[in-house]
């Protein structure tokens, strides 16, 4: 109110005040603004030099993302997901992730411990009656933590006498009745370590067997639609049709296509690419199909923790000591450093596939990159992204 006894001359003094303030204020502003703007564009400027090599229209590529807490750093893609078509990659195709797909797989058995349905210290058996020959008892720990002695399928032969090149048909089934044939383990569970993918194909077996489900409907059910994430699927079936599915590819040099031939393709030499369809539709191990964005959507909740709470946030993040020297694996998870900054990781390779996602929780940042490319190198590639963040103070 008094305000309005303020004599008329010094309310305009006031205002005027007020008004040269505001300019101040907006000045500096949009020169901080210029300055967030222009680092974005030097940031964004060396990352794409990384990939510059794939942005033309004439090669596989990549789908990249740097997920920054609850917003999104950066996104790109570059080059082609479909040579035949020349269709240009884009946020919503969809990749073959390889084996990133283990950390959805346990995740859904760290669904069914927070149900109260299952426990790390149960036996196997329980649910695979097969394993009961063993007499060593095989824990669903065992096979969660890759501890399990159990040989992985494409170590031992098969019945056919095909190879496990994965443009020959296999299914799950077939992968875990020759991984159990043996009738002795590698090793006593818990005394070694040794990546399997087997052990997580009996973990989605599992999975289906206490859900009363298939191990897709359950992921998509309890995982993927309560995240929306809408557009991910365990491709537990070759012949399904999955909208905007990326091509994999590898390079035709001679090395590569000498390897075909030595497992029975007739795959000709010359320049340009060998097309690789996934014509085995096993999962578990590996079998989701994704997108970045969806992607996006599953890093962002490692950060809010909106879906599964502390509990499901804790439980990935698990890690468990066998005495086997390797400690420090979660669910899917790997833990490790990286310019002394602490991560979360797991990546993926496979015939015309790449794919890695990093977490750096101190930092609330993510980086996601997915190729078409077998030699694609998505790892390395995390890395050096996170090598330009950590130069631009964002890592």
């Amino acid at each position: 109110m008094r305000g309005e006894n303020r004599p008329r001359e010094n309310t305009y003094f006031w205002q005027m005040r007020q008004f040269t303030l505001l300019l101040v204020v907006c000045a500096l502003s949009a020169r901080s603004h210029g300055q967030t703007v222009r680092s974005s564009a030097v940031l964004a400027g060396e990352i794409n030099t990384l990939f510059k090599k794939y942005a033309g229209s004439n090669s596989p590529g990549y789908a990249v993302a740097v997920v920054k807490d609850q917003g999104i750093l950066f996104e790109h893609c570059y080059g082609l997901a479909n040579l035949d078509y020349r269709i240009p990659i884009t946020p919503s195709s969809a990749f073959d992730i390889a084996s990133v797909s283990k950390q959805f797989t346990a995740a859904c058995i760290a669904l069914l411990i927070l149900d109260g349905r299952l426990d790390l210290d149960m036996p196997a058996k329980n649910f695979i009656p097969e394993l009961a020959k063993y007499k060593d008892t095989i824990r669903i720990s065992h096979l969660l933590y890759n501890t399990s002695g159990i040989i992985d399928y494409y170590k031992l032969p098969r019945d056919c006498g095909r190879s496990w090149v994965t443009f020959n048909y296999f299914t799950n089934d077939e992968c875990i009745r020759t991984s159990l044939k043996p009738d002795t383990l590698a090793f006593k569970p818990g005394t070694q370590w040794d990546y399997c993918n087997t052990n997580f194909m009996l973990l989605a077996k599992i999975v289906e067997k206490i859900s009363g489900r298939s191990f897709a409907e359950f992921a998509r059910e309890r995982l993927f639609l309560p995240l929306q994430m809408n557009h991910t699927i365990v491709n537990d079936d070759a012949t399904e049709v999955i909208p905007d599915r990326v091509t994999p590819y590898n390079p035709r040099t001679k090395e590569i296509v000498d390897a075909y031939r030595k497992d029975g393709f007739s795959v000709n030499y010359g320049p340009g690419w060998i097309r690789h369809p996934r014509n085995s539709p096993h999962y578990g191990g590996s079998g989701v199909n994704t997108t970045i964005s969806d992607l996006i959507k599953w890093e962002q909740n490692f950060f809010s923790r909106r879906f599964g709470g502390d509990r499901f946030y804790q439980l990935m993040h698990r890690t468990q000591h066998f005495g086997n020297g390797m400690d420090n694996q979660a669910f899917g998870l790997y833990a490790g450093l990286y310019k002394d900054r602490s991560y979360w990781a797991w990546d993926g390779g496979d015939f015309g596939v790449s794919a890695q996602i990093i977490r750096f929780p101190a930092k609330k940042t993510a980086i996601i990159v997915l190729s078409n490319l077998g030699n694609g190198n998505a790892a390395e590639k995390a890395l050096q992204i996170a090598g330009i963040l950590i130069d631009h103070k964002e890592l």
